[in-house]
Order: C-alpha cells, then structure tokens, then sequence
C-alpha cells in the first residue's frame, strides 16, 4: 500500500498518487458536466486524466505537464436542487453537502490557450470522506514539491515576451510537425502571436 492508501510500486511504473474524478466542465469542446468516472493521476512530471470504460464515449486522455500548470485549487461543491431536498431532513442538512472537494486546474494548452478544468473527487465513500482525500491531494503535492514545478508568473506571459516572435513561431512550427499541434492549433497561435 502506498502514500495516503494508493498503490505505488516504483516512480517509473506506477503514478504517485490516484483519484478518481468526474468532469464538471471547462473545456470548451465539452461544455457539460458528465457522471462517468475519469482517473486522476500525479507522476513525478505531470499529471494525466485518463477515462474509466463508461467515460470514453466522451473523454479522451489528457497529459498536462506541470510547467503548463499555474494553479490549483479544492473549491466548495456546487450542491444540486435534488441534494438540497434530499438534505433537508438531516441533521447537518445541506452544510453536510457543501464541502470543499472539486478541483479546479488552471493551464495552458499547447497552443498557450489557458485552460480552466474542473472536476469532482469521487475517491471517498462519503462526500466529507471526498473532501478528506482532496486535502490528501494537497499534502501528497505539497510532500513531493509539485507546486514548485507550476508556471510562475513570468512563465505565464505571453510566449512573445520570451523570445522573439520569430523564434516562437519557429517553435509552434516544430510542434506543428512532431504532430502535437494541429493545423488549426497552430494557425490559432499564430493569430495569437501576431496580435491578430
């Protein structure tokens, strides 16, 4: 058994912690919440959202490195009408319910485009037992420094503000033919570098 009840192997091999997670939204091509799980992993230089078997119908893998990174966040859950009811008669009522257990990531895509991805522990069998193992999360980034390895504020300027625009767009080009950016991607931040 590894740190905080995960399994762990070796750094290579295994991740270094897991959760499991649903999307609560802010990607554009997938404005919806969805129910089916997604699983969250930390490794020693990123963390990946790969989907469970009922979540590839609309979820594929995303790798984020934490350089792309520039903050993340434990936000208080959004409870739902249907909750709020079903709350009402119990003792702690709907502050049972409203705890802080959705993790906010804020990134950048490849093409620089920042990115606000939220999503909702499912790891726990309670929602504060959810609540318990996002302060888990923390510890286990905070214990391995991954923070220290997020975009600082100057990281996060614009790609110009590094190098010439020139040498950025020499950059995406590169990109463009490993085929990690798309034609589309890259035209995209190119407009973006260009002030267009």
């Amino acid at each position: 058994m590894g740190l905080f009840g995960n399994k762990q192997t070796s750094a290579t091999t295994a991740p270094l912690a897991e959760y499991k997670v649903v999307y609560r939204g802010g990607l554009p091509h997938l404005p919806k919440a969805k129910v089916a799980g997604i699983e969250l992993r930390y490794w020693p230089d990123r963390l990946t959202l790969d989907p469970t078997s009922a979540a590839k119908k609309f979820w594929d893998p995303l790798s984020i490195p934490y350089g792309a990174i520039s903050d993340l966040t434990i936000e208080q859950r959004q409870v739902s009408t249907a909750e709020s009811l079903l709350a009402s008669g119990s003792r702690g009522g709907i502050r049972d319910l409203a705890t802080h257990n959705n993790i906010h990531l804020a990134y950048s895509d490849p093409t620089g485009q920042p990115m606000l991805l939220r999503v909702e522990m499912l790891t726990g069998v309670t929602v504060s037992g959810q609540a318990k193992k996002c302060a888990e999360m923390l510890d286990m980034i905070r214990v391995h420094g991954i923070r220290d390895h997020f975009a600082t504020p100057s990281a996060t300027t614009t790609p110009a503000a590094s190098g010439s625009v020139a040498d950025e767009l020499a950059k995406l080009g590169q990109l463009m033919q490993q085929g990690i950016l798309s034609a589309d991607e890259f035209a995209a931040a190119k407009a973006r570098l260009l002030g267009q």
